[in-house]
């Protein structure tokens, strides 16, 4: 057979010159290094660009187009430079790169963004960054389900794309125009007898009455606004909104039943982010879930746009000459509302009151939020066991209730439910513990809305920002003095990823798999850093990590989710200990222990600071374009172009794409074949070639051989020295039985598909290894970059095949991910093939992680024959991991 093989590649196999082939190495490598200098680039301006939003800097519109025009610079590089390393796999990408460029450039020419959703997003489909699309009620609700998985009911948004569109459809701004032209000529003849008229009182020496008369200056009056309003209400549904809004209400009743109802409220682009908007717009309770009932609620809304308060309203916080908010509208299930009111999860009156504050009453709560019933009234310590301090039981002898066709209605209490109780003490304290919950994910206090339907299950219906009206007193002044009393753990260890104050009990993270138990309002203490603590980021108060870098993929998703996070202390993991009450100040670099409630609270008032520039607003939209990270996981199947929304996914993908190139080593056929590579010259048979391609060897001698002091490759010579540690390698040959005899028998290579060279081989430069290896029938492959630039380490492990049957080769697979998670490597296991990486680990772990591989090749060359069963493989890796690496 070997000799069959043999004549194959004969006939088949074109020769190449040996230095055309050593340069088309070295070439492909100095690609790779291309791609990583700029993707580096790139993060690093994404790093300047989120710290900006920190509220800690000033910078002008000139800043923003500068960043931008240097970021859009280096991803377009990127891109090209992966190109060239992949000989042109993924131009594809630069489609998705003109298609964000072409967003950022609308936003920063004043102009809408291009809507390329759909015009109807239910909130599964909903990522913080849509609050444009989606406005800040929506988003914020979508936030709480999707990310804190609390209680929200099931639901969907019209996007701020549908209502430009039913603008246009109804050519509603034109019209707006025509009456403008007629009501101020209107008003301005009525404007004309007033002036006459105070020039009357003034001469008759009324001169207030005169002053008053003429400081209305506004000549629209509120006809013009009732007009305005109707052009919303008699306005059609575009044909394909009508068609999109059918399927999402053929969803919910689908779900819920054809009696299913809907409340449809307004959720308007700045709607409970830098503004309110309290009760200014319209909301339409228990609707019936019917394509022209809701249509007729949705017009409903969008005029309430033109209301006289919210007109108002919009006037005292916003320059005039602005134009009014585009609306998007939430259409959420109603909740069968046994329960329901408001909590604040501060005091909005005194800080230092560490307390949630909840409002109660029977049925709905519009009467709670109206005010226009005496509600039970619940004071809650903000920490657990979240004991009651104090209760009154309200009068509530109103209590609004959903009406059998639609819409609701307010009917009188019963005197004995009146002088109850609303809530059981345990329900007040699940509401109090979900008020810290969401003010902790929100980073400020929140303005909560809940309810409690007939099953006893709390609902979030809706969470604003709570406007604090008293700041701590003197708390600047006596902040510094305050903190003294605080032991410090930590300080000026490591490099600030995002400032803020986070506090909470110290999780270490050992493994990857152990975020699953990661409790909310921990503080992450974590070895390395890594794009997979996505999953907790929303529930961390803060992030440390021994190892890491401000611009790495974790350290952004930390500025998008505001989560005060250092990175690269060195000792954050042997210094801290899990369990133990920390506070994170990552605006001055120090870890205090215990709970630092000064701190929190004076950093609480410092954010209450509106970032209302109109240049902080652009960077923020921009931004969602930028920073989002989509793609976390390279082993999963939605790991494609086609996936990449931001720019950051565009650099993650080409990250594992070029490290993807150099893992294929089909380039590299030739080389063995050409007389270009040395042996390996060690005391244990590795039969490996080496090819170097800069600074890989320091032979002392032209010759082929190269010994164990010769070799100069970090990564290779980390590798070397582990398959040599004594007691791994095992030269004897192990007894397989008849049926594993048979399997390895019956065995031949695919040679159309051959991923290896037939040889042992080794890629090597200074920081550098891509290792291809065959033993009998597995093949193990290896590739790995190692240098004093955390950003740019990674690890890529792949394993797969043997001489024994399907089940003991899996059971190999299997112990080798079992050994690989204790290195804090992720893991893709299926069948007998196991793939694993790392990345982001400085040079000493590196070393340490490769030795510790080299080690586990030699271990496990020939142990699927003693894989009988599950309990073998635990004992052969807990044997591994114990140093212990006898073959029994």
């Amino acid at each position: 057979m070997k000799n069959l093989l043999e004549s194959f590649k004969k006939y088949f196999v074109k020769k190449t010159p040996a230095t055309d082939v050593k340069l088309s190495v070295r070439i492909v490598f100095n690609r790779f290094r291309q791609v990583l200098d700029s993707n580096n680039r790139s993060l690093e301006i994404m790093a300047d660009m989120g710290d900006k939003l920190g509220g800690n800097y000033i910078f002008d519109i000139n800043y923003i187009k500068k960043s931008y025009s240097k970021l859009s610079d280096s991803v377009f590089q990127s891109i090209y430079n992966l190109n060239l390393l992949s000989q042109n796999k993924y131009l594809y990408l630069h489609r998705i790169f003109e298609k964000i460029n072409d967003q950022i450039s609308r936003i920063l020419q004043g102009k809408a963004p291009l809507d390329l959703r759909e015009p109807v997003l239910f909130y599964r489909e909903i990522s913080w960054e849509m609050s444009d699309e989606v406005g800040g009620k929506n988003a914020g609700l979508a936030e709480l389900t999707n990310h804190l998985r609390l209680n929200v009911p099931e639901g969907f948004a019209i996007t701020v794309g549908a209502f430009r569109d039913f603008v246009e459809y109804n050519r509603i701004e034109e019209k707006i125009n025509a009456l403008k032209q007629k009501y101020r000529k209107a008003a301005k003849r009525s404007h004309q007898e007033s002036v006459m008229s105070a020039i009357t009182f003034a001469e008759a020496g009324e001169h207030e009455t005169a002053k008053e008369i003429l400081r209305e200056e506004d000549y629209l009056d509120d006809s013009f606004f009732w007009a305005v309003q109707d052009l919303f209400r008699k306005g059609k549904i575009p044909p394909y909104l009508e068609t999109q809004l059918e399927k999402a209400l053929e969803i919910l009743r689908a779900k819920n039943g054809e009696n299913c109802r809907i409340a449809v409220r307004s959720s308007a682009e700045r709607e409970d982010l830098e503004f309110s908007f309290a009760g200014q717009f319209e909301t339409l309770l228990n609707v019936p879930a019917d394509l022209k009932q809701i249509e007729k609620a949705y017009k409903e809304v969008l005029s309430s746009l033109y209301s006289a308060g919210a007109i108002s309203y919009k006037d005292l916080i916003m320059p005039k000459d602005k134009p009014m908010m585009a609306m998007s509208v939430g259409c959420v299930k109603m909740v069968n509302s046994q329960v329901s009111g408001v909590m604040y999860s501060s005091d909005p009156n005194d800080l230092n009151n560490d307390v949630v504050i909840i409002s109660a009453n029977w049925g709905l709560g519009k009467t709670v939020v109206d005010g226009s019933v005496d509600a039970d009234y619940y004071i809650v310590l903000k920490e657990e066991p979240y004991e009651i301090l104090d209760r009154k039981v309200g009068g509530k002898k109103l209590a609004a209730v959903a009406v059998k066709d639609g819409g609701i209605k307010e009917i009188g209490v019963s005197e004995e439910k009146q002088r109850a109780q609303c809530l059981a003490d345990e329900q007040i304290r699940d509401l109090a513990r979900q008020a810290v919950l969401i003010e902790h994910y929100m980073k400020k206090p929140q303005d909560i809305e809940w309810a409690i339907d007939e099953k006893g299950e709390i609902f979030i219906l809706q969470s604003r920002p709570l406007k604090i009206v008293a700041p701590l007193s003197g708390a600047a002044i006596n902040i510094t003095a305050s903190l003294e009393k605080y032991s410090v753990i930590m300080e000026n260890q490591g490099k600030i990823a995002r400032r803020g104050v986070g506090a909470g009990r110290v999780f270490i993270l050992k493994r990857m798999e152990d975020l699953q138990n990661f409790i909310p309002g921990s503080v992450l203490v974590a070895r390395h850093d890594s794009s997979h603590f996505i999953k907790i980021m929303p529930k961390a108060s803060a992030i440390i990590t021994d190892i890491g870098t401000p611009t790495s993929h974790m350290a952004n998703i930390a500025r998008e989710f505001q989560v005060p996070t250092i990175v690269n202390t060195g000792i954050g993991t042997s210094i801290l200990k899990h369990g133990d009450e920390i506070t994170v100040d990552a605006d001055d670099n120090r870890i205090y222990a215990g709970i630092v409630k000064e701190l929190l609270k004076y950093r609480i008032t410092e954010d209450m600071i509106l970032m209302e520039t109109d240049e902080f607003r652009l960077l923020k939209k921009i931004l969602r374009y930028i920073t989002p990270l989509n793609l976390i996981d390279p082993l999963l199947e939605s790991f494609t172009p086609e996936g990449c929304k931001t720019y950051h996914d565009i650099i993650r993908f080409i990250h594992e794409k070029a490290i993807a190139e150099l893992v294929d080593i089909d380039r590299y056929k030739e080389v063995l074949r050409n007389n270009i590579a040395v042996r390996l010259d060690v005391p244990v048979p590795t039969g490996i070639f080496i090819i170097d391609i800069g600074g890989g060897l320091d032979l002392k001698e032209d010759k082929n051989e190269a010994s164990f002091d010769e070799i100069t490759s970090i990564p290779f010579r980390a590798i070397v020295k582990g398959m040599m540690h004594p007691g791994v390698w095992h030269s004897e040959a192990i007894s397989m039985k008849i049926n594993d005899f048979m399997s390895s028998m019956l065995k031949m290579p695919d040679i159309s598909g051959m991923s290896y060279l037939g040889e042992n081989v080794a890629v090597v430069s200074r920081e550098y290894v891509n290792l291809s290896l065959r033993f009998g029938y597995h093949f193990n492959m290896m590739d790995c970059y190692c240098s004093e630039n955390i950003k740019d380490n990674h690890v890529y492990f792949r394993f797969v095949g043997g001489a024994t049957d399907i089940t003991k080769r899996s059971r190999r697979a299997e112990l080798l991910g079992s050994i690989l998670r204790e290195f804090n490597m992720r893991t893709n296991i299926k069948g007998d093939l196991i793939i694993a990486r790392t990345d982001n680990i400085t040079r000493l772990e590196m070393e340490e992680l490769l030795d510790y591989l080299g080690r586990l090749i030699a271990y496990t060359r020939q142990l699927d024959a003693l894989l009988y069963d599950e309990q073998a493989v635990k004992y052969y890796a807990r044997n591994f991991l114990e140093e212990n690496y006898r073959l029994e």
